[in-house]
């Protein structure tokens, strides 16, 4: 392929994606062509939206879930706007699995650059009756899990000479969530990791910072709840968050724009933390990825 025919089929990719309506719009002027991105959790919500975005600004995407069924449905969904992704099923519990999952993406795409670790789970209960088993279901999901993610990616990386990885935490790792023991301990524990993986792999080019989402709309459930609850008026800014408020700031963290931010928390909650005035029983909703 002559010169002149990539910078073409580079266009008009990038047309496609501007124009159609499943991914977001255009984020400035950040662009990820050339790089390559796995996503965990990439099935719905804000993995699918972190998914299309990095996608509509030019990289290639791996759409990893343990739902394959919705990986394929997110990676189908931007290839048909004219993006490059595949999908893969991945427990981010086991280690052979997110092995697999750099290893195609290396095998497709020739490197890993960058990766949304996205993936989470939890289930609701009181902490004096908390059942083992769901605590140690959310614990290898959204903790193990980043662990193994970040070994996985973090190898690859080294061999592409550096990248960025952005871990979904959740203001419940911020603060106490009733009813949501195992979920805030191990959203507490992610930022621990993210910062101590940040101080180990800044100095061989690698990035790490972690996000707190609050309550986002990120499926029909979530965006029904939010407007039977009045979720909006609980925030300074009126009104929810959207998945695709998350994915902007997922591809800025991983971008060249942001090459000199490693270690950072940023909370993305329409500024419900900011203040006194916030409202406790909006913690109870902010389990999201």
């Amino acid at each position: 392929m002559t010169a002149h025919a990539v910078a073409h089929r580079s266009t008009e990719r990038k047309r496609q994606m501007t124009n159609t309506s499943t991914t977001t719009a255009p984020q400035g002027n950040i662009l990820l062509e050339g790089r390559v991105a796995v996503v965990t959790g990439a099935g719905s919500g804000i993995g699918a939206a972190s998914a299309a975005t990095l996608a509509a600004r030019g990289a290639r995407v791996c759409c990893a879930d343990i739902d394959a069924e919705g990986a394929q449905r997110t990676a189908e969904e931007i290839n048909a706007a004219g993006g490059d992704a595949f999908a893969i099923r991945t427990d981010v519990s086991l280690p052979e699995d997110n092995e697999a999952m750099v290893r195609e993406t290396i095998a497709r795409y020739g490197a890993v650059h960058i990766a949304h670790l996205n993936a989470g789970t939890g289930e609701p209960s009181s902490v004096l009756e908390y059942p083992l088993d769901a605590w140690d279901r959310t614990m290898a999901v959204c903790l193990r899990g980043v662990l193994l993610g970040l070994q996985a990616a973090g190898r690859a990386m080294l061999d592409a000479g550096g990248g960025s990885v952005v871990v979904t935490s959740s203001t419940a790792g911020l603060i106490g969530v009733r009813m949501a023991a195992a979920y805030s301990a191990a959203k507490h524990g992610v930022l621990g990791l993210v910062k101590t993986a940040a101080m180990e792999l800044g100095p061989k080019g690698i990035r790490v910072n972690a996000i707190c989402p609050g309550f986002i709309a990120s499926n029909e459930f979530m965006r029904k709840m939010g407007e039977e609850r009045n979720v909006g008026s609980r925030f300074p800014l009126g009104r929810a968050g959207r998945s695709e408020d998350v994915a902007n700031l997922v591809v800025f963290l991983a971008s060249e724009s942001a090459s000199f931010i490693s270690g950072s928390v940023y909370t993305i909650d329409g500024g419900w933390l900011a203040g006194p005035e916030a409202r406790p029983a909006a913690a109870e909703d902010s389990q999201n990825n």
